[in-house]
């Protein structure tokens, strides 16, 4: 059997492992997020380069066409997308500045941009001063078309560079959600293993504990039945040992009185060999009575109840059926048992003065009910009653045992305006008692 320190310490260590792999996965999302930052920083500095190379050229075409019609419109046009392309080339240097090689090629870039912006500007120049001929044209395109395939070449350089980078922070990012997948995958599984043997802890725990409670429960309905032999024997014993030498003590103090009559010393020697033959057969009666083996458990509940009227003094409501009706010998000692138990505890501890006991046998079930009208239980004790069944003394926990050991259920209601005990058991109805034994209705039995 496991500890309950060791069950404790795998389910703290599955929780640790899953704080543990719940920060792993926390870490893993970051770089994740940051891989897709930066991937998305790759794309973005791609589309300034592509939207650079549309403007630039753009602002190519603007020159051309001014040129070739000078239209001023169009030089207005061609002087925003100058503008238009500085400012996307700024955009490249700002996106950039992380990565060295990146910037000097942008350095370069701009150089190569300010010449063909210059080279432009002299062009346009020309048109609007009205001294441009094809002649003077011409060396000006030739370097602006040199600049532009220089810049070109710079572009494609940048463009390579971000492609190795896009792909390699799409390597990173793919490798982080790897990492993810495999982090939550394994601390799911781990964690499931260890709650598994945590389960298989606690399931072995419950069962040796089930077990040992069977193996008490079993000790304690095998001492209740050692202790109703012992009963029996004694019963047994003073009723014919104890109760015969009485008998004999008494004929003989009998025939000393015949001899001595009106002697006060053999008549006192007299009551009291009546009163010890009493209280002998009493003792012997309370400790197995024989009506409950001859007449049955109705029969020796009547012999009881009045009985125990009359020591207490505490009037008693008692409803029961035909007396006739015969049970398994174990449903009927049990529930004698339990309403010995109950009224005893009535007259020591209830304060009542009045106590109903009543029997219902309702299909294949006998219920005991004995309810007084006393101050009750205290409630803490009702409820550690309730709970782990020792709070009431031995008395209720061996009623509860026996009670629980032929498959009955005993329940306890206690206030301030009494306690009421009822035992339900499940019993077989066996053959019926000797003819002459009388049919009972309800009866009030006072002390």
């Amino acid at each position: 059997m496991f500890s309950t320190g060791k069950v404790n310490a795998v389910l703290a260590a599955a929780v640790l492992f899953l704080l543990l792999s719940s920060c792993a996965a926390y870490f893993a999302f970051n770089r994740l997020e940051t891989s897709e930052q930066w991937v998305l920083h790759t794309l973005d500095v791609q589309h300034a380069l592509d939207q650079f190379t549309a403007t630039a050229g753009r602002a190519g075409r603007l020159r051309s066409e001014y040129i070739q019609s000078g239209d001023p419109i169009l030089l207005s046009r061609q002087a925003d997308a100058a503008v238009e392309v500085r400012n996307a080339l700024s955009s490249i240097q700002r996106m950039t500045a992380d990565n060295v090689s990146q910037q000097v090629l942008c350095q370069k870039l701009a150089q190569l941009t300010e010449h063909r912006l210059t080279l432009m500007d002299q062009a346009l120049e020309l048109k609007r001063s009205g001294k441009s001929t094809a002649e003077s044209q011409a060396p000006l395109t030739r370097d602006m078309m040199a600049a532009a395939d220089d810049s070109d070449t710079v572009i494609r350089a940048m463009e390579i560079e971000e492609q190795r980078l896009l792909t390699e922070r799409r390597d990173r990012q793919t490798a982080s959600f790897t990492m993810i997948v495999g982090v939550l995958l394994t601390s799911l599984f781990l964690a499931l293993v260890l709650f598994l043997i945590h389960h298989q802890l606690l399931t072995d725990q419950v069962r040796e504990r089930l077990r040992a409670e069977t193996a008490q429960r079993n000790l304690s309905a095998r001492l209740l039945t050692l202790q109703d032999e012992e009963r029996r024997k004694f019963a047994r014993e003073l009723h014919d040992s104890v109760g015969q030498h009485l008998a004999a003590i008494k004929m003989a103090v009998e025939m000393l009185h015949r001899k001595l009559p009106g002697d006060p010393i053999v008549v006192d020697c007299i009551k009291l060999s009546d009163d010890a033959i009493s209280e002998t057969r009493t003792i012997s009666h309370l400790l197995h009575p024989p009506l409950l083996d001859e007449a049955g458990l109705n029969s020796a509940i009547r012999w009881f109840v009045e009985g125990f009227a009359k020591r207490s003094g505490i009037h008693v409501n008692l409803q029961i059926p035909d007396p006739s009706r015969r049970f398994e010998d174990s449903v009927e000692l049990v529930l004698f048992r339990a309403l010995q138990e109950s009224l005893t505890n009535v007259h020591r501890h209830s304060g009542a003065t009045q106590a109903d006991v009543g029997v219902v046998i309702s299909g294949n079930r006998i219920t005991l009910t004995v309810k007084d009208n006393g101050h009750g239980m205290p409630a803490s004790a009702l409820r550690d009653l309730k709970e782990d069944g020792t709070a009431g003394g031995v008395g209720l926990a061996g009623m509860m045992e026996r009670i629980r050991e032929i498959g009955g259920r005993l329940e306890i209601r206690s206030n301030s305006q009494g306690t009421e005990i009822v035992a339900r058991v499940p019993v077989r109805q066996q053959e019926t008692a000797p003819s002459g034994t009388l049919p009972s209705a309800a009866q009030q039995v006072r002390g």
